[in-house]
């Protein structure tokens, strides 16, 4: 398997990410503050694909916008899928990130706790 770059964000504003993780990189530095990134299947491109970093996170439509300003939908549970962690791998060698934190469970009980709330 081969990593491409992913359509502009004028050509695919919006990305439905099935099969996702949430993790969180030191993308600038050990003494910076920690990034988080999606990891996912998305629907729309039919592959897996990493995010750049997201900048607001919206529990109650289960979305996020990145940086780049790229909006991404998580589609049901969190899980990663094996070309979701592919990509994953592939992006943390790329970008010589030495560690990571899994926070999809954080995420996913925000998610869930949003959903909740509206049904009170």
């Amino acid at each position: 398997m081969s990593v491409w770059a992913i359509e502009s964000i004028q050509e695919l504003p919006e990305v439905t990410l099935r099969d996702w993780a949430v993790f969180e990189v030191p993308l600038y530095g050990p003494e910076q503050p920690w990034t988080r990134h999606l990891a996912g299947w998305s629907c729309e491109g039919g592959h897996g694909q990493v995010c750049s970093p997201v900048a607001a996170f919206d529990p109650v439509t289960a979305t996020c916008m990145t940086q780049s300003g790229r909006v991404y939908r998580l589609l049901r549970a969190p899980g990663l899928c094996s070309d979701g962690q592919y990509v994953l791998n592939r992006w943390m060698r790329i970008n010589r990130m030495p560690q990571m934190r899994d926070v999809t469970a954080e995420v996913f009980l925000a998610i869930q706790d949003a959903a909740r709330a509206r049904l009170q």
